[in-house]
């Protein structure tokens, strides 16, 4: 039996789009109502009800709060048909994909704390951060089970890093 993979569901995925042309902040202003820019921030955020754009003027734009490929595609291709000159994205990257699963069986959260690369702090957030390597992905272990992981750069890592966890975890001693 594994800790995890039984129930895993992809709930941000964050993609950088490079198209190819500048962006002109004007523009955009005129053309989307809805996008704002703050003053600390240098993009302007572009909200759907199935995403959000980070629109920049260097002709990149981020796109977070889907949950695939696919739906940022639309987005992006939706957002360069309104714009007022032929726009089109020429390369895109995953910047991070976070999953959420939950650890199937007993788990000892008090055991995870011990492990010499996890910190908690329950004053600040509810969860045990978890480091099993030197890669940016982080594990959030809840009391309740519940597991986030983020810090992935594809698909197919999403189950090399659940694998790690069951072996780190469940097989091997802290």
């Amino acid at each position: 039996m594994r800790f995890l993979q039984e129930n895993i569901e992809v709930v941000n995925l964050v993609t950088c789009f490079k198209l190819n042309s500048k962006l002109c902040r004007k523009q955009i202003k005129d053309t989307f109502q809805g996008i704002k820019y703050k003053k600390s921030f240098p993009g302007g955020v572009l909200k759907y009800p199935d995403g959000c754009l980070l629109v920049f003027d260097s002709g990149r734009i981020n796109v977070t709060g889907v949950q695939n490929i696919a739906t940022a595609s639309v987005l992006i291709d939706r957002f360069c048909a309104k714009y007022p000159q032929d726009l089109q994205f020429t390369s895109f990257k995953i910047v991070n994909i976070t999953v959420c699963t939950e650890i199937i069986g007993d788990f000892d959260y008090n055991k995870l704390l011990l492990h010499p690369r996890s910190t908690y702090e329950p004053e600040l957030f509810p969860g045990i951060h978890l480091k099993l390597d030197d890669s940016n992905v982080i594990y959030i272990i809840f009391w309740s089970g519940k597991v986030i992981i983020t810090g992935l750069k594809d698909y197919n890592s999403i189950w090399h890093y659940c694998d790690e966890f069951d072996y780190n975890i469940r097989l091997k001693s802290i």
